[in-house]
């Protein structure tokens, strides 16, 4: 009968030791922070991803991507070969389609605006400055543009034909949009 409060103090002991270690290991798990989930991509895991500064300017929402990373998934190289682009003349009212492939330039008619189309991703996914693809299903399709006029640049970004007035190409003239991909 004597030994049995040394007892339950020596199993006391024992748990109050194994849940502070509990504790101070699940702490220390929490500092490192939530890590992102992964994707079957093959893509490298970006662990919580900071938006990038907003840039100054007549589109003062658009972060600076400057440094932004794309990765085009295996899934998705060489699926796709081109783009169609919807052009409407705000003069005169008039909207036409053009079938650009992809790595080719196009000239807007009757302009000096010249319009390069670059990475298609079907699916993009953008995490900080790393854009992808998460399927190569057409969920959010976006093609990376450089538009210029007369040799210098107007645009470098990304037209999205589910959300055209995204970040939308401006000018007096036109407005250009993604309408549109031809498979490979």
């Amino acid at each position: 009968m004597k030994q049995l409060p040394h007892f339950i103090l020596a199993v006391s002991l024992i748990l109050i030791v194994a849940c502070s270690k509990t504790e101070t290991s699940m702490s220390a798990d929490e500092s490192t922070g939530p890590i992102a989930p992964s994707l079957p991509l093959g893509i490298e895991q970006v662990a919580e991803p900071t938006p990038p500064p907003l840039r100054g300017g007549a589109h003062d929402d658009i972060p600076d991507l400057t440094g932004a990373k794309v990765i085009v998934p295996d899934m998705v190289k060489g699926k796709w070969k081109g783009v169609v682009f919807m052009l409407e003349d705000k003069i005169s009212h008039e909207i036409t389609e053009h079938t650009v492939s992809l790595g080719d330039e196009w000239s807007v008619p009757n302009s000096q605006i010249k319009v390069k189309a670059g990475t298609f991703l079907p699916d993009l996914l953008i995490q900080g400055t790393i854009f992808t693809s998460v399927s190569n299903e057409l969920k959010n399709p976006a093609v990376h543009v450089t538009i210029s006029e007369k040799g210098q640049k107007l645009f470098t970004g990304w037209l999205f034909s589910l959300f055209p007035g995204m970040h939308a190409f401006e000018h007096a003239q036109f407005a250009i949009t993604l309408k549109d991909v031809i498979p490979s």
